[in-house]
């Protein structure tokens, strides 16, 4: 069975980093259904003024089709709680959403292969990770823009992410190595099957 891979945004930050560092074209460059859950569009543009939260919303009104919004019960819930306490916060909710996005997604199609995008370097170590199914591996932004980079796709990961750190953006950790091979092999794959030269670096 060839297996088809797609890709979710698990949480606010990679959205931010690429956001700031006006590289969100990245995410689309593995060729691939990019799929972001509406509780985590939601904790990105709640606020207009945050960092990468502009360039956020544009990209996505430039790229309706192989970008969209995921509805989930978890937002749906989560406003809800809003119209009693205007103060809840969103905690956990952007990775509960993924996950549930994950499910009926893999339910859906199971030709798919998912690939989550994350940025928290300590989700790998809490039960996020564990509740993961066969068909899905996690990917930190930094392994991602690497793989990018490794494929010829964009110059430099490192310059990206100075690009994000001169705005503001803690982006150290991603610099190091998260996902092991496991985890980096179906966008590894993907990059392989659609090559292509890189794009023209107009960030420097």
């Amino acid at each position: 069975m060839t297996q088809r891979l797609g890709l979710i945004v698990t949480d606010a930050s990679p959205l931010i980093t690429l956001g700031a560092a006006r590289a969100l074209s990245c995410l689309l460059m593995p060729r691939v259904q990019v799929l972001i859950p509406d509780m985590v569009y939601a904790e990105v543009t709640r606020d207009m003024a945050k960092l990468g939260a502009e360039e956020i919303v544009e990209w996505l009104q430039a790229n309706r089709g192989p970008v969209q919004i995921a509805p989930t019960t978890i937002y749906a819930e989560f406003e809800a709680l809003l119209t009693i306490n205007p103060q809840t916060r969103s905690e956990d909710r952007g990775e509960r959403a993924a996950l549930e996005v994950l499910g009926y997604e893999t339910a859906r199609d199971p030709e798919l292969q998912a690939m989550l995008l994350f940025e928290d370097t300590d989700i790998r170590s809490r039960q996020f990770v564990r509740l993961l199914p066969e068909r899905a591996t996690a990917i930190s932004t930094g392994d991602f823009l690497h793989e990018l980079e490794a494929a010829g796709r964009i110059q430099s990961a490192d310059h990206i992410l100075d690009e994000a750190a001169s705005r503001g953006r803690n982006v150290e950790k991603q610099r190091q190595p998260i996902a092991g091979e496991v985890a980096r092999a179906p966008l590894r794959e993907q990059l392989t099957r659609h090559d292509e030269p890189p794009e023209p670096d107009r960030s420097r």
